[in-house]
């Protein structure tokens, strides 16, 4: 019995000490092959970004305490001092010729303003503040860094691929891969991985993209602090007076504008055209603008046609941000980036205490005006009938407008004809008229003479006649 016991005991510390062991070999080498590193994945933007693509200048402004703003449209202009600086995410936002005249009147006071005209009209809408400085926006050169979708599959190899089209460029690198994945075995691939990821975090860790130094505006201030801008190209201001000067007297200010140093392609490239080369102009590459200044009163107006310099994607560039904060100044900065106009809801919330009281005032004077027919009803007048020779009467003067008189004496005295000579065919002659009539003139007490005009004699053509001549046909009738 204490034999078997001892020798269960043996054959578990066994296995126990088996088990560790294998425990041990398995950590040993889970530690010897196996290496923690961390990987940081861009996920994008998150939610607030995406909905706010000016949420990294408002986070800088925050920084640097510069005060600022959103405004839901340009009604904010009477609102302003000229301790504002309004900036206006898109020049149609100028929506009508009284907002272009406020707006003018305030910087000529002193107000400062940034305007962003960054599209094309196509729908023939007219760009109210470009029109008046005699400003258009143009097509220009064309840059694949500013297209975010092939940046993404070339990374800065992009900038370097100008001369190809969009559809070349998809053909060349689809070629490429299927060439690596053909002839590259798989610790090649491995290698050729790790150099990419090593060159991806290289330039990840660089602020400033590679670009051609042609292609940087560099402006200097007052004070001697320098600024290195990157427009974009495609879209820019030109003037007709461009190609003579840099500046230009327009209503009453000062327009002057900073040009490219020089916008033509590298030797043996050629300048991509964008879809639509109907408004592409190779002339004017010299005579374009991405930034013009319109000095006006005591205040000035930036313009731009560039609407991504101060947005997420780019506003750690190069000096974009330090730009907005120069522009700024010790102002309050003021946003219109999503414009928004009250609905009725909108503005009973805000003006809930004015709409209730002109509700009242309007019932008061409403009450005001019907106060009078309160009180008791007054009794109603006797009602008052018309006597039967007024209705009489009314028939006669109707009848006698619409020229019934002279048909009813015709028809009366035809009828007085009949019985008078019933077989007659014509008219009785001037003897026998007067023979029947003195028959007449014995029974009716009428003279000869009416007897024969009322019987044979014209149609009554006034009132008095016709009533004379209806009462002898009366009598006339009674008599026969």
């Amino acid at each position: 019995m204490s034999t078997r016991i001892n020798g269960s005991r043996g054959f578990a510390r066994a296995a126990l000490l088996w088990t560790l062991l294998l425990v041990g070999i398995a950590a040993a080498a889970f530690l010897y092959f196996f290496e923690y590193y961390t990987k940081e994945v861009d996920l994008g933007f998150d939610a607030e970004a995406r909905r706010n693509p000016y949420l990294a200048a408002e986070k800088f402004l925050d920084r640097i305490d510069v005060p600022h703003r959103q405004a839901d449209n340009i009604a904010v202009l009477s609102e302003l001092n000229d301790n504002d600086v309004l900036f206006l995410a898109n020049s149609n936002l100028i929506y009508n010729e009284q907002r272009l005249w406020e707006l003018l009147e305030w910087v000529e006071q002193g107000g400062q303003a940034i305007v962003v005209s960054n599209q094309l009209s196509t729908d023939g809408e007219r760009n109210l503040l470009l029109d008046l400085l005699d400003l258009e926006v143009t097509y220009g050169d064309t840059d694949l860094y500013f297209n975010w979708q092939l940046r993404e599959v070339f990374g800065e190899e992009a900038k370097t691929l100008q001369d190809k089209t969009v559809s070349e460029l998809m053909r060349d690198h689809n070629r490429k891969l299927a060439e690596k994945s053909k002839n590259q075995n798989s610790d090649t691939a491995l290698i050729e991985d790790a150099k990419e990821v090593a060159q991806d975090t290289n330039t990840e860790g660089t602020r400033n993209p590679e670009v051609d130094p042609e292609r940087l505006i560099n402006l200097t201030s007052d004070g001697g602090t320098s600024y290195s801008l990157y427009f974009d190209p495609e879209l820019l201001l030109t003037h007709e007076m461009m190609a003579q000067g840099d500046e230009v007297d327009v209503q009453g200010g000062l327009l002057h504008w900073v040009t490219f140093q020089d916008l033509a392609p590298p030797s043996g490239q050629e300048v991509a055209q964008p879809s639509d080369a109907s408004h592409y102009d190779s002339n004017l590459l010299h005579h374009q603008s991405p930034l013009a200044f319109f000095e006006y009163g005591r205040g000035k107006i930036t313009l731009m046609a560039d609407n991504g310099l101060w947005q997420n994607r780019r506003i750690g560039e190069f000096d974009h941000a330090f730009f907005l904060a120069h522009l700024t100044g010790q102002k309050n900065l003021v946003m219109i980036t999503r414009p928004h106009f009250l609905g009725f809801s909108e503005l009973i919330q805000r003006y809930w205490l004015e709409f209730f009281t002109a509700g009242g005032l309007v019932l008061l004077a409403w009450i005001a005006n019907r106060s009078r027919r309160f009180g008791p009803r007054e009794p109603e007048g006797a009602s008052v009938r018309r006597s039967l020779l007024e209705h009489v009467r009314a028939c006669g003067y109707f009848y006698w407008r619409e020229q019934a008189a002279r048909k009813q004496f015709e028809a009366i005295r035809s009828r007085l004809h009949d019985k008078i000579l019933p077989n007659a065919s014509a008219a009785p002659s001037g003897h026998q008229q007067a023979e029947f009539s003195q028959l007449l003139a014995e029974r009716t007490g009428l003279t000869s003479n009416e007897i024969i005009t009322t019987l044979w004699g014209a149609a009554p053509h006034s009132e008095e006649t016709f009533t004379a001549r209806m009462r002898s046909l009366q009598i006339i009738e009674d008599a026969l």
